[in-house]
This record gives structure tokens, sequence and C-alpha cells, in this order.
């Protein structure tokens, strides 16, 4: 890496981390791009050099956890179309599980800005309210597509998926928040194997 572009890293690491910090401490809309700068010790203009606004380095900070999110959803997603067996279809959920579990533990902050800020009425809430029912409706398929297979008890895909996302939510909240677990690394093992358990038919599990 160059100078410029070593200098650049910097600057840019300088506004996430002083923006984290004052999203973190006074909530999106107390904190200012006049706070961020300072924070960061760069010049205003040279803010609007990575981000037209304050609510695209929002958007920038949350999208490091949203997008690997995302990309294990879709990694799943795909990997289910070639599992033929429950073993199989176990190991996709557990990989994904992990995938998961690892994106909330390398990006703390950011999950937690997601879940602050997810019932703001403005312009930002709206925006982190999209992406989540966007996760939900590929988590609803993902567990419809297990249930035509008959390897799921018949229910409400969009009731059960809503459940399984409301525990994951609730136990990252929770961790994240400075709440002791004895194996944080497992809880999404742990999670698959408590509703795998409840919801595989016992004609599947052979």
């Amino acid at each position: 890496m160059g100078r410029r572009e070593d200098n650049k890293a910097r600057k840019l690491a300088a506004l996430e981390q002083a923006a984290t910090r004052l999203f973190m401490e006074q909530g999106y809309h107390r904190a200012s791009i006049e706070q961020i700068v300072a924070e960061a010790g760069i010049a205003r203009g040279t803010f609007y050099l990575y981000f037209p606004d304050k609510a695209a380095i929002f958007k920038h900070l949350t999208n490091q956890l949203l997008d690997p999110v995302m990309a294990a959803l879709e990694r799943a997603t795909a990997a289910l179309e070639h599992a033929g067996s429950l073993s199989e279809t176990q190991a996709v959920y557990l990989e994904m599980s992990r995938a998961l579990t690892e994106a909330l533990l390398e990006n703390g902050e950011a999950a937690l800005l997601y879940y602050r800020e997810q019932r703001d009425p403005g312009e930002i809430g709206e925006w982190l309210r999209v992406r989540s029912r966007h996760f939900d409706a590929v988590v609803t398929e993902l567990v419809r597509s297990l249930m035509d297979r008959r390897m799921l008890r018949v229910a409400d895909p969009k009731v059960v998926a809503m459940a399984i996302i409301g525990a994951i939510h609730h136990i990252a909240f929770a961790f994240l928040s400075g709440e002791p677990f004895e194996d944080p690394e497992a809880i999404g093992t742990t999670l698959v194997q408590l509703y795998g358990q409840g919801l595989v038919l016992p004609d599947a599990e052979g």
C-alpha cells in the first residue's frame, strides 16, 4: 500500500471509530458530522470525500455486519439445493450458524447499532427494517424448502422463521450487552439443535 492509500485508510479508520463511538453513546440522531470529524481529527470537508452524509457512514458501519450475514444466508440457500439427506441439510445449517456467529463476534458494535436504531421512526430506522424484512424473507424460504422436502413438521414457515430470528436477536443482544455465556461460539449450534429436534419429522431422522 502506497503512502497516499495508507493515509486514506487511516482517515477512514478514524472516521469509522469516531462515528461508532458517538452513535453508540448518543444515538444516530444526536451525533453530528461536526462531532464525528472533531473526534477523528479530520476536516469536515475531508468527511465528504468518504461519505455524502451521516446516513451513509451509519450504513457503512452496519453493513459490516449485515453484508456477511446476508452472504451466509445466500450461501446456505444455494447449498440446500444440493443437500439430499437430513445429515447434509444439518451440515448446511451448522455451517450457516458458524458463519452468523462469527459475523456477530467480529462486528459486535455494528450489531448493537443495528439493534438500537432498528425502531427509529426516521430514515435510518426504515432502512434497517427493510434489511430486516429481507432477512426474514430469506430465512422463511429456507424453512419452507425443508418443509416442502418433508424434512420438517408442517407449520407456518414464516412463524417458524421469525421465532428462530427472534431467539437469535435476543441472545445476540444479551451477549453483546455483556451478559455472560459459557461458550459464545456454540450459541448457533445450540439453536440449530434445539429447533431441529422440535421440528424434524421422525421419518426424516433415519
